[in-house]
C-alpha cells in the first residue's frame, strides 16, 4: 500500500513502465514520493486528502472570503474578532436577519473548485488576522452504502469510483451510530480496514452500513505516473538534449521541469492566489 501522501502506487507505476522485476523498486518508490511532493507544490495545496485546516485572513469589509483548500467537507468554526459566527439557516421559508455564513457548493466530482465562505447580513470587519475559519476539506467519498457479508470472510471493498482508496474516514450504521475502528478481529459494532478493504464482525452480517473514506483522484494519480515515467526514462540520457543515430538522423529530447501534458492536466487542481 502506498503512503497516503503518494499520488500513485509502486505497482501501478511498474505496470505503466512494463517493469516485472524488483531491482528498481526503491528508486521508483522514492521517485513517486518526489513527484507527489512536486505536484502538491505546483498546484499550491498542502494536501488533497481529508484533513482539518485553519485559514486566517485580514478582514477588509468584504462579504466573502475564498478558502484555501477544497472540496470543503464541513465548517468547524468561523470567527471574526474572536466572535463565533453561526451557520446561516432558513426557517419556514423566511430568511433570518441575523448574521450567519454560507458556503459555495463543493461539487461532487474532482477537481471541483475553490469555494467562498460568505456572510449574510454582515461583513468581515477590517482588522489584521482577525478572521479565522477552521474546516475540513479533501477528496472524500461520504456515506457509501455497504452491507455486512453474511458469510466469512466478512469483508467489503470500497467501491472507490473516482480514484484509489487512501484514508479511512469512519463507518456508521444507517441510523448514524458510529462503529469503532480496531486493528484486527473486530467484534459487533467494530471494524478494521486495510488498503480499502473493510472487515466486520459476524455479528454485523447482513447489516446495512455506510463507509466514508478519502481517495486519490484518478487524474492526479495518472499525472504522477506520467511524470515519474518521464523522469525514469531520463536516467538513460541525463544531460542530453539530442542524440545522433549513426550520423543519419538526430533525436531531440524535450527537457522541461514538468511535462506539458502533465502541466495542463494539473491546472484545474491548482489553487489560484486571489488578492
Amino acid at each position: 500500500m502506498p503512503s497516503p501522501f503518494d499520488f500513485a502506487s509502486l505497482g501501478d507505476l511498474k505496470g505503466c513502465l512494463d517493469i516485472a522485476g524488483d531491482d528498481d523498486d526503491v528508486f521508483l518508490g522514492h521517485l513517486i514520493s518526489q513527484i507527489s511532493r512536486a505536484i502538491l507544490a505546483y498546484i499550491n495545496r498542502s494536501s488533497i486528502l481529508p484533513m482539518p485546516f485553519e485559514d486566517v485572513f485580514d478582514g477588509g469589509g468584504e462579504r466573502s472570503v475564498t478558502l484555501r483548500e477544497w472540496p470543503v467537507l464541513g465548517i468547524i468554526a468561523c470567527r471574526i474578532n474572536d466572535v463565533l459566527i453561526p451557520s446561516f439557516v432558513q426557517n419556514a421559508g423566511i430568511w433570518s436577519e441575523s448574521v450567519g455564513y454560507i458556503i459555495d457548493p463543493a461539487g461532487s466530482w474532482p477537481p471541483g473548485g475553490m469555494q467562498r465562505l460568505s456572510l449574510r447580513n454582515g461583513r468581515f470587519v477590517c482588522g489584521i488576522q482577525n478572521v479565522m475559519i477552521s474546516y475540513t476539506a479533501g477528496y472524500q467519498i461520504t456515506d457509501e452504502n455497504v452491507t455486512g457479508p453474511k458469510s466469512a470472510p466478512f469483508c467489503v471493498a470500497a467501491a472507490a469510483p473516482l480514484g484509489d482508496w487512501r484514508s479511512d474516514c469512519g463507518v456508521s450504521y444507517i441510523d448514524g451510530t458510529q462503529l469503532t475502528r480496531v486493528a484486527s478481529n473486530p467484534l459487533g459494532g467494530q471494524y478494521s480496514v486495510a488498503d480499502g478493504t473493510y472487515t466486520f464482525s459476524q455479528a454485523d452480517a447482513g447489516v446495512e452500513m455506510q463507509i466514508s473514506y478519502g481517495y486519490m483522484p484518478a487524474e492526479l494519480a495518472a499525472c504522477c505516473m506520467d511524470w515519474a515515467a518521464e523522469r525514469y526514462t531520463y536516467r538513460s540520457r541525463i544531460g542530453q538534449q539530442s542524440k545522433s543515430l549513426g550520423g543519419q538522423e538526430t533525436i531531440a529530447f524535450i527537457v522541461k521541469d514538468i511535462p506539458d501534458f502533465v502541466r495542463s492536466a494539473l491546472v484545474p487542481y491548482r489553487r489560484i492566489v486571489t488578492p
